[in-house]
């Protein structure tokens, strides 16, 4: 892990092109650390490119990325995916798994990234549901 540095997300010097077309030449960027940092522009001007560099799934063509002081480019698939748990990101819409009711929904990250038991599992569900008072719409 990083030695917690000042920024979680550090981006220097970074271009990337998809083919002939530059969408990003030598940025930087900065996300101070417990921030909450809001990615905005017209369609086409490369949000959804510079949060996938962010994340690791494509890789710079130059520069650096830094989350907590690692840099993203360089880590293993493993140390990628265990990072990863950490970040997050708020979809203009939506972004709800379609063929799953609201409970299975906000379940679906405590099944896949815990160990909770099902009850328990149960109660965090529903006091999340509840704090936003959803919980008569679990099903």
């Amino acid at each position: 892990m990083g030695q917690s540095a000042a920024n979680l997300v550090d981006m220097r010097d970074v271009s990337f092109s998809r083919g002939e077309r530059c969408i990003f030449d030598n940025i930087s960027l900065t996300v101070p650390r417990g921030k909450i940092t809001a990615i905005m522009g017209p369609s086409g001007i490369g949000k959804t490119t510079l949060l996938r560099l962010i994340g690791g799934q494509i890789p710079p063509d130059k520069g650096e990325i830094l989350f907590d002081g690692e840099n993203v480019p360089a880590m293993s698939r493993s140390r990628l995916y265990t990072v990863r748990k950490r970040m997050s990101m708020l979809f203009q819409s939506g972004a709800l798994f379609t063929d799953m009711n609201v409970f299975d929904n906000v379940a679906y990250p405590l099944r896949e990234h815990t160990n909770l038991p099902a009850p328990l599992l149960k109660s965090v569900v529903m006091m999340k549901l509840e704090a936003v008072g959803c919980a008569a719409r679990q099903n």
